[in-house]
């Protein structure tokens, strides 16, 4: 039986560049959703914590003052992870959690680990499209998740944990997930996990054909030059030239069902 890693990081801020991780939360489970195995751990961040971040996560400078540095927790972390290293990460917003993870892991030149990290975030926005919003709370409460305290590490990946069973992650078409590979965000930015098709007829200057679902002309077949992958609240994005229209516009990935780079005698080469 597989198993999956939920977890869950609590950090300084939201910049990538700038912030530090400060909690660790994870906890291994079968497809069942028998746990295995749990991980938590503070980290001294080594910098203050933000006022924001400690309005949500409720961590204070004096909490993790005398907690291990990343240099510590980070190799414990990865020594946990390899019990199982088949088993795909699982997280809320996961592009947030897997870029944190790869930019400390690269701060002390640590090779990250190549398993993907699944988003429940945009699992439940396909799934449940007509919900309010996506948050964690909102979805706990949808569910009727038994809810302890929220946006602490260890606590919100048990919280993941249990929304990826509700959403049946474990037989989702790969097609519909959104994942994300871990990965320092600053030196190297990625395309989403599954898109690297669109990625290169971007690098190659190729035309796209797709499917597309929403969008002002509503569902319906369209050409596009990709120029660029882009993220905004939380969704991920393709910017293109599209050859309906002649400009430039946004299309959410999560939208479009099909796609196929065209050759360049069907209109398919560098424009």
């Amino acid at each position: 039986m597989p198993f999956y890693v939920a977890f869950d990081l609590e950090t300084t801020g939201l910049s990538f560049a700038s912030d530090r991780v400060v909690e660790i939360g994870a906890v291994r489970f079968d497809a069942k959703g028998r746990v295995v195995d749990r991980f938590e751990r503070l980290i001294n961040p080594g910098r203050p914590i933000s006022p924001g971040a400690r309005a949500v996560n409720g961590l204070r400078d004096s909490d993790v003052a005398k907690a291990p540095g990343a240099s510590i927790v980070l190799p414990e972390f990865l020594a946990f992870l390899a019990e199982s290293p088949e088993a795909p990460l699982i997280a809320h917003n996961a592009h947030f959690d897997a870029s944190f993870l790869g930019r400390e892991l690269a701060r002390l030149e640590t090779p990250a680990p190549t398993c993907p990290t699944h988003d429940t975030l945009a699992l439940a926005r396909r799934k449940l499209p007509k919900l309010r919003n996506h948050r964690l709370e909102t979805l706990v409460s949808h569910f009727g998740i038994a809810r302890g305290v929220l946006h602490r590490a260890g606590a919100d990946a048990m919280l993941t944990k249990e929304l990826w069973l509700k959403l049946d992650g474990p037989s989702a078409p790969r097609e519909i997930l959104a994942s994300y590979s871990i990965h320092d965000p600053v030196a190297s930015p990625r395309c989403p996990l599954n898109w690297e098709r669109l990625d290169a007829a971007l690098k190659s200057g190729r035309r796209v054909r797709m499917v597309y679902e929403g969008g002002t002309r509503g569902a319906g077949r369209r050409d596009i030059t990709p120029k660029r992958f882009t993220r905004k609240g939380g969704i991920d994005y393709i910017v293109a030239l599209c050859h309906v229209d002649s400009i430039e516009k946004s299309f959410r990935l999560d939208r479009i069902r099909e796609y196929e780079a065209l050759d360049p005698l069907e209109g398919g080469g560098p424009y």
